[in-house]
């Protein structure tokens, strides 16, 4: 076969004979009923297969380089029977939480599409269903400290490849501290809401993957999900009103933007460590900063009209790890 590239690394001989072992012992056949293990190009955290078994077709996902800094498996799988019962996320059939495969239901999609007024609604308000279940695992996802440990596992120079890298820092570190003074009730977060991980059709729609779930600020699914494609002002906004089913108060719109900054951010530090393994994060790379450097201006101002002093808030130190 061969080595082939894909989106999420790269797949061996290796792997295969790994893939087809778990994959018989799983449905009890043999390695040689699989068919058609083939690479789905979708991605970047996991190597993503399908495979055909006796009529049926399934997803396997294979950890990708760099998976044991960025996930938790055993919140994870917590996370999957939450999603399950709350009929989000309906499709997983088997998971390893040490070895983090996972086998699921192959669902006839098309790709999301964000521009979509259709696909943005349903994405937006699955998003809003998850929000809404009452919550009973509290284990928190604290974007920030998620950012600044990928961070301290990346090489320090790969962060000079950005401008100004440090005044954003503190616009960024300034927005965290800003956001807690917002009344945003916390929530079950998926933490990577982006198109790839919405399974879509005309009858159905599901949010997989749930390596980043957790509990913490809603306002980051709906910044990963804005910072996930390219957004106009206007899209923004109709996305938040989508959400909310009615104009946002000020307050929560400037809670929702610095969260898209936020978000900018976070993904900046995933794309770095992903490059430092050897895969190519752009054209994301580039707009994650973006993200975070134009939603950072937007919601310093949106504070500052609404009366909050930001240049002296008080509890900001300016490192998050020491708070």
């Amino acid at each position: 076969m061969g080595n082939i590239q894909t989106t999420g690394g790269v797949f061996t001989e290796d792997i295969r004979h790994l893939v087809l072992s778990n994959i018989a012992k799983v449905f009890f056949c043999k390695e040689e009923d699989v068919e058609e293990l083939v690479p789905v190009q979708a991605g970047m955290t996991n190597i993503v297969l399908s495979f055909r078994l006796n009529g049926g077709k399934y997803i396997y996902r294979h950890p990708g380089l760099g998976s044991d800094i960025l996930v938790e498996r055993g919140r994870e799988t917590i996370m999957q029977k939450v999603v399950e019962d709350v009929g989000i996320d309906t499709t997983v059939i088997a998971m390893d939480v040490e070895k983090g495969w996972k086998i699921a239901r192959y669902i006839e999609h098309y790709d999301y599409d964000y521009h979509n007024l259709n696909d943005m609604v349903r994405g937006v308000m699955l998003i809003r269903k998850l929000h809404e279940a009452p919550c009973r695992v509290r284990w928190n996802f604290d974007v920030i400290k998620k950012a600044e440990a990928i961070k301290s596992k990346t090489a320090p120079d790969a962060y000079g490849l950005f401008n100004n890298f440090e005044e954003l820092r503190d616009k960024i570190y300034r927005l965290y501290h800003l956001t807690k003074i917002d009344g945003i009730r916390h929530s079950y977060t998926h933490g990577d809401a982006r198109d790839v991980n919405f399974l879509i059709n005309k009858d159905e729609i599901y949010l997989c993957d749930w390596e980043y779930g957790g509990y913490g600020d809603p306002g980051f699914d709906i910044g990963s999900y804005i910072a996930g494609g390219i957004h106009t002002i206007e899209e923004v906004n109709r996305i938040l009103f989508t959400y909310y089913r009615r104009e946002p108060t000020p307050v929560q719109k400037r809670h929702f933007y610095a969260y898209i900054a936020i978000s900018g951010w976070f993904y900046m530090h995933w794309s770095m460590l992903k490059e430092s393994k050897g895969q190519d994060p752009e054209p994301h790379k580039t707009r994650w900063f973006t993200y975070a450097k134009d939603y950072s201006i937007m919601a310093l101002k949106m504070y500052k009209e609404q009366g909050v002093k930001i240049d002296s808030f008080e509890g900001y130190t300016g490192d998050i790890i020491n708070k």
